[in-house]
This record gives structure tokens, sequence and C-alpha cells, in this order.
């Protein structure tokens, strides 16, 4: 029997971006395999060169050679430790850029219910929200110009004091809206 969200990757038609101007970077989207999934997010360490203190799917810039998949899976590991064995790969969510030029690919995978996780010197914090709770709380919206120059939507999702906004509010809100319909 398959995933509920490997049957929803399945029956959309992915958004992919061209943008040869950016970085390319890929994130791992990871839920827990539970009735009532956790995602897996981060809060980026104070001293970082960018995006400090702010919350992100563990992810970054690919290597040379490398997939979405492959960079999304080596980064979690990296990053808070995730066994890439315990990675079960779904597919792609639509491509997200940033206003710090990057491309990012967004990669959706179950995670083990128990996890090990330990965060390395670039996190400061490891997040595990319910799906159930995330999808409880009315995100507040504003309205800003993207680095193309169209208008956007920024989301924030304020959860137990952390304000979770800007592309990783974007990916949640797709993961979330999907959710929704299923």
């Amino acid at each position: 029997m398959s995933d509920h969200f490997e049957r929803w990757l399945a029956g959309r038609e992915r958004q992919a971006l061209h943008l040869p101007e950016f970085r390319q970077a890929a994130v791992l989207v990871g839920l827990t395999l539970e009735d009532d999934p956790r995602i897996l997010l981060t809060v980026r360490a104070s001293n970082l060169p960018t995006h400090q203190g702010q919350i992100s799917f563990p992810g970054g810039s690919l290597e040379s050679g490398e997939t979405a998949v492959q960079a999304a899976v080596r980064e979690a590991h990296e990053e808070v430790g995730l066994h890439p064995a315990g990675v079960q790969v779904l597919g792609l969510l639509d491509d997200v850029f940033t206003p710090m030029k990057f491309h990012v690919t967004p990669v959706l995978a179950r995670l083990p219910a128990e996890l090990s996780l330990t965060p390395t010197p670039e996190v400061a914090e490891i997040l595990l929200p319910r799906l159930s709770e995330l999808r409880a709380i009315r995100p507040r919206s504003e309205e800003r110009i993207s680095p193309l120059g169209q208008p956007i939507t920024v989301w924030h999702y304020l959860w137990h004091g952390h304000d979770i906004w800007g592309m990783t509010a974007r990916v949640l809100r797709d993961v979330l809206e999907m959710e929704d319909r299923s």
C-alpha cells in the first residue's frame, strides 16, 4: 500500500524552476511515519553567515555532481545526524527560491517514528511539530517583492514561540494544504 503523501505527489504536476543565476540547493522535508506525523525542522545557529536563528528544513547547496535527493539526505545527516538508511524518499515538491538567490528543491521523505537526532554546530535546536498542530495555526501573511521583481506572499506560522516563515513556510504550506485535501 502506498503512502498518501506519495499518492499526492504522483497525482500532481511538479513546478520546477529554471534559475541558472541562483545557487542550487535542496532541503529534506521529513515526515515521521505516524498517524499524525511530525515534521523535521531546525533552528539555525546564530553564528552562521546567513539566516541566523531562522527555522529551516535540513539542507544546503548541492555539491558537484550531486542530485537534490542526495544533497538533502546528506545535509540532514550532517546537520542533525539523521541516518540515511532511515530516509524513505517519496519525491520532489515544487521548487522555491530565496532572497539570498538560492534555488531550492524540497525533497519529501518519510522518517522513522522513533528518531535519534543530534544537532551539530549549525543547528541551535531541533523542532518536531506535529502536522495537526501546524494545521491548527491560522498563518499570517505579508506581501513582498521577490528577487525576480514579482509580488509574493510571505507566510508566518507562529508555533511554540517560533516564527516559521519565508521559504520554509512556503514549503510547509504546500504540505499542509495536501493534508487538508486528503
